[in-house]
């Protein structure tokens, strides 16, 4: 029925997709993962562009899509947002890694803080100074920006379970 090559890489993609669901259910669960000072730890960005780092565009596309639609489900944010970006990271961290940059663990740092800066932005900019107008930007500087520091600082946990998973050996 399976090649052996062909039941390794569906194993892995069972594995990957068993790792949304269980990076989603921490997320998005109270009190599985500690806040510190206030702030939240958003494993699912760091995961997206792990994925995009050692799977591909496409793997990055559609991993993103299915960890941001089970973000979009527990979030009281605008709809849909979490899956589109969260896509789009995974898609240009599988372009920027094949084309331009290495897969090692500088590069998924570089990729994070930037994903994680401008997702924090967007969010904080569509869900709280439009419709409420913080002009002083405090929910920016006291939760928003903290929550992107401490999931750079943590993200190397995803960097190391997407590697394992995918049996990479070498960096490029």
């Amino acid at each position: 029925m399976f090649k052996r090559e062909g039941f390794y890489i569906f194993a892995k993609r069972i594995l990957l997709l068993a790792l949304c669901i269980l990076t989603a259910m921490f997320q998005n669960t109270e009190g599985l993962l500690p806040e510190i000072f206030g702030s939240r730890f958003m494993p699912l960005i760091p995961l997206a562009v792990c994925i995009g780092i050692f799977r591909g565009e496409m793997s990055g596309l559609i991993y993103g899509a299915i960890a941001g639609c089970f973000w979009d489900v527990c979030s009281s944010g605008a709809d849909g947002i979490h899956a589109f970006y969260l896509a789009f990271i995974g898609c240009a961290a599988g372009v920027l890694t094949h084309y331009l940059m290495r897969r090692n663990i500088v590069t998924q740092y570089c990729l994070t803080t930037v994903s994680c800066v401008i997702f924090v932005l967007i969010y904080w900019f569509i869900t709280v100074y439009i419709p409420v107008g913080d002009a002083e930007y405090k929910a920016l500087l006291t939760f928003y920006l903290p929550s992107a520091v401490i999931t750079i600082a943590l993200s190397f946990v995803s960097y190391f379970t997407v590697k394992l998973i995918t049996g990479e050996k070498r960096n490029d």
